[in-house]
């Protein structure tokens, strides 16, 4: 007669194997526990030795006060943030709102270190002229300072467009702006001015090309 023979889904036997690894850790942090504390009694005699059984019963009830701990810890974050953790299976995340915020505030972390870096590279210009009888690098390449003033920020490594003119006057016309490379549909251009506006790429195209 054919051996009848129990077969386990795949969900089932990773479910076993979890079960079967977390009581495997449990026996050996109670045999830790007896061991370290039996080896802690030898030189306390006033601590009573202590059994297997009652170290499972002490790793046990460690485990719940844990438990317990984390759950309150848990439930003071919710209170300090309502409605800012969602549950997601046995975990908690961000909610979308939360998350939308921290986009945010990076977009807005990016735009001001992108004004700072180009407002570097005004001053990096305006001592050029300031030391070269008021005239601005014919090309990059002419320029007195260091290639780094060049570089947008970001991990893309761009590099800031540059226009070429020649002596410093009163007729304000775009000297730098950024590669559009960003994602933000925003474009800071540096004019002859000092000015740095902050524009889209469809108007900065307009502005770089004169119209």
């Amino acid at each position: 007669m054919p051996s009848a023979s129990i077969d386990l889904s795949e969900i089932a036997q990773l479910r076993l194997q979890s079960i079967s690894f977390f009581l495997l850790l449990f026996l050996l942090s109670a045999w830790g526990l007896k061991k370290l504390w039996n080896m802690l009694a030898r030189d306390f005699p006033k601590l009573p030795v202590i059994t297997f059984k009652a170290a499972l019963a002490g790793t046990f009830l460690w485990g719940l006060m844990f438990l317990f701990v984390l759950t309150m810890i848990s439930g003071a974050r919710e209170l300090l943030t309502p409605g800012a953790w969602e549950k997601d299976g046995r975990t908690y995340r961000l909610t979308d709102s939360e998350s939308e915020q921290e986009t945010l505030a990076a977009k807005e972390a990016l735009l001001k270190e992108r004004r700072s870096k180009l407002a570097e590279l005004r001053m990096a210009l305006f001592m050029h002229v300031a030391t070269h009888d008021g005239n601005y690098p014919a090309k990059m390449e002419d320029a007195s300072f260091a290639d780094e003033f060049w570089i947008q920020p970001g991990d893309l490594n761009a590099r800031y467009g540059y226009v070429p003119g020649e002596k410093k006057s009163d007729k304000v016309r775009p000297l730098a702006f950024e590669q559009a490379v960003y994602g933000d549909d925003q474009q800071l251009i540096l004019f002859t001015d000092g000015a740095i506006k902050q524009i889209s790429p469809a108007e900065a195209r307009e502005t770089l090309s004169g119209k």
